[in-house]
């Protein structure tokens, strides 16, 4: 989509200027060998997550002489003086959307994300469209749905959404990959069960209710919020549900990320305490969802999916992203079964980045991983369509 690019960098940009580096960090005169405390912590946090450390298990809040070694690494990559000290242009560059990031660690997992093969189905009554790839004004909608195949296609003059199911065999991994595309002014949504999304719910019977022709599993916040749980920044349609988050930390499952869908449809993710809900709704946010963690920001991988920290278990998930306003991807794993045991949130990761993702969420997982369409649970077979209750899903209609 043309143009789709310089708006989501300058809404970045706008992001990062939101809030300064040195503002986040609590200091305005840097940070040095023998200082103590948390804005030495969150500096740590930073470069780890920009990978030049492997570990922060006992990382520890001292700025010590290995701090200064892995901030010396860090400048010398930046084209900045290499004196170990987090001074005020070291601090700008590391938060700056230009930080350049440590190199990959050689000895990091590597994720084989491609499938057996692809499914050989193609409509033959697919009709033409216009050149925005959608249906002409008042056409009656289009419907392919092949299950066998694998292969699942609906058009309108709105919305153009295309999921194939693959697999593979080394891996004993099945997952289904959804590309969905919205004229100007769509985008995704939020279904909330009744009573405001405090009642349990079938997906599909929320789905018939709000006539959404695709939906996926969101954050689920409102198990947290019953079993009195940190339930993260969540806002829905412009109202604030929650505004109680943990400090950011990366080996937390779920670490409360938030993905946040502006008006336009652009969606961006941000650390679990980047920002208040309040903020996030001066910022022009309509919806955020609280789970995590980010599987792909501004076009990346995070690097700590490949640090020694960061080896996480396989099991059934969910992630939502996007490519560009108005244009998004979904993707369903299952697991818990025979032939198919899930992933872990690296290989989910590089599975988004290579769907397009520029920005992506891990959603809520395990038995409550649900991929919607046209009224069918997609990720459980034809003879078995009940899956766990919910409160809330992410749909496009």
């Amino acid at each position: 989509m043309k143009g789709t690019l310089p708006r989501i960098l300058t809404i970045v940009t706008a992001l990062l200027l939101f809030l300064s580096p040195l503002s986040a960090l609590g200091t305005d005169a840097g940070l040095k060998k023998g200082d103590k405390g948390a804005e030495v912590k969150a500096l740590l946090l930073r470069l780890f997550d920009l990978g030049y450390l492997q570990s922060v298990k006992d990382a520890g809040d001292a700025y010590t002489a290995r701090l200064s070694g892995y901030v010396r690494a860090f400048q010398g990559r930046n084209s900045l003086p290499e004196t170990g000290e987090a001074d005020a242009a070291t601090l700008q560059a590391m938060y700056s959307g230009d930080a350049v990031k440590a190199p990959l660690p050689e000895d990091r997992p590597l994720y084989n994300i491609d499938p057996d093969e692809a499914p050989s189905v193609y409509p033959e009554d697919l009709p033409l469209t216009d050149e925005l790839g959608f249906l002409p004004a008042g056409s009656k909608p289009y419907l392919f749905k092949d299950r066998d195949a694998g292969y699942w296609r609906y058009l309108s003059d709105r919305l153009s959404v295309e999921i194939t199911r693959f697999y593979q065999s080394e891996g004993q991994i099945e997952w289904f990959e959804a590309y969905i595309r919205t004229r100007e002014g769509g985008g995704p949504y939020s279904i909330e069960s009744r009573r405001d999304g405090k009642a349990t719910e079938s997906p599909l019977k929320m789905v018939e209710r709000e006539g959404a022709v695709f939906a996926v599993t969101d954050d689920y916040y409102q198990y947290r919020v019953r079993n009195d749980q940190r339930v993260g920044i969540v806002v829905r349609d412009g109202e604030i549900r929650s505004d109680r988050t943990y400090t950011q930390r990366r080996s937390r499952i779920p670490s409360l990320e938030v993905l946040a869908l502006f008006a336009d449809g652009t969606m961006k993710t941000f650390a679990s305490d980047a920002h208040t809900a309040q903020e996030y709704l001066d910022m022009g946010v309509r919806d955020a969802w609280a789970f995590g963690p980010a599987l792909v920001q501004e076009g990346e991988v995070p690097r700590y999916f490949y640090s020694k920290d960061y080896r996480s278990y396989r099991e059934p998930r969910c992630a939502l992203g996007i490519i560009a306003p108005g244009e998004y991807c979904a993707l369903v794993i299952t697991g818990r079964k025979t032939g198919s045991r899930g992933a872990t949130f690296g290989w989910m990761a590089e599975k988004m980045q290579a769907m397009g993702a520029v920005e992506a969420l891990n959603l809520d997982g395990g038995g409550t991983a649900a991929m919607v369409f046209d009224g069918e649970l997609l990720n459980h077979s034809e003879s078995n369509q009940t899956t766990r209750a919910v409160t809330g899903l992410i749909g496009f209609r």
